[in-house]
């Protein structure tokens, strides 16, 4: 990849910040966003010192839609451009079943999938005041494929903003803003909290975040990460009659 200015949402843990700093380590300058300033302003500087590439951060909780576009717009007056938006910030509510907590459900829908047509929108409008193309790579899940029974409303958003973007793609082409669609398995950060995976199917966030960044520079328009065992099992979703589909999914 050319160094090029990278924009990532929810940069101040997780995949977001492992993808921070392996797009740094490949000479990417940097604008970053979450709601936690003070780590990501920590982040930053250790970025800067040990890849000398340039970072910026702004504060944002990307369910404040009116403030997402005068922000990029920010980083844009700053870099001078963003070739690349990674919509990464996400969260992962648990309910059970019947609980009445909707406002757990709510809040994933919001974040993994409204606010994401919301920093999408935003990043079309950049893109067009820049003159035109563009990247955007957004962050669902492999649970977009195999829902989680103990996560029922986060698999339904991955889902869903996987659906939406694949809905957009051939109006972004004509634009010439290319989409990348990642489906992260498990990964071993925070966003997990009290979900319990499979341990052994845990992989270490600095690998997903190369192989995100290594799809993104290829400009693919869909990427498992890690391909082992998500490729592997996706393949055999194929030809698997649903109903050992929902036996197999208690066990992920």
């Amino acid at each position: 990849m050319v160094a090029r200015n990278i924009l990532i949402t929810g940069a101040s843990s997780g995949l977001g910040e492992a993808l921070a700093r392996y797009c740094a380590s490949q000479g990417c300058n940097l604008a970053l966003v979450a709601r936690r300033l003070e780590n990501l302003e920590q982040i930053a500087e250790q970025i800067r010192e040990q890849y000398h590439v340039r970072v910026e951060v702004a504060q944002l909780d990307v369910s404040a839609h009116d403030k997402i576009l005068p922000i990029f717009m920010g980083f844009h007056d700053l870099l001078g451009q963003i070739d690349c938006l990674v919509i990464n910030a996400g969260v992962l509510s648990l309910r059970k079943l019947a609980d009445h907590r909707l406002k757990n459900d709510a809040h994933n829908f919001n974040i993994n999938v409204i606010s994401a047509i919301a920093c999408s929108d935003a990043a079309q409008h950049l893109f067009q005041y820049q003159g035109g193309g563009g990247q955007i790579a957004v962050v669902s899940s492999y649970s977009a494929f195999i829902a989680l029974p103990k996560a029922a409303s986060y698999s339904a958003s991955k889902a869903a903003v996987a659906s939406y973007f694949n809905a957009i793609r051939p109006m972004l082409t004509k634009r010439n803003i290319n989409v990348t669609i990642l489906y992260p398995g498990f990964v071993k950060t925070d966003i997990l909290g009290n979900f319990k995976a499979n341990s052994a199917l845990l992989a270490e966030p600095d690998h997903v975040a190369k192989l995100m960044y290594q799809a993104i520079d290829a400009k693919k328009a869909e990427a498992i990460v890690p391909p082992l065992p998500w490729k592997i099992l996706y393949g055999i979703q194929q030809i698997t009659p649903n109903a050992l589909l929902r036996l197999a999914s208690r066990w992920i």
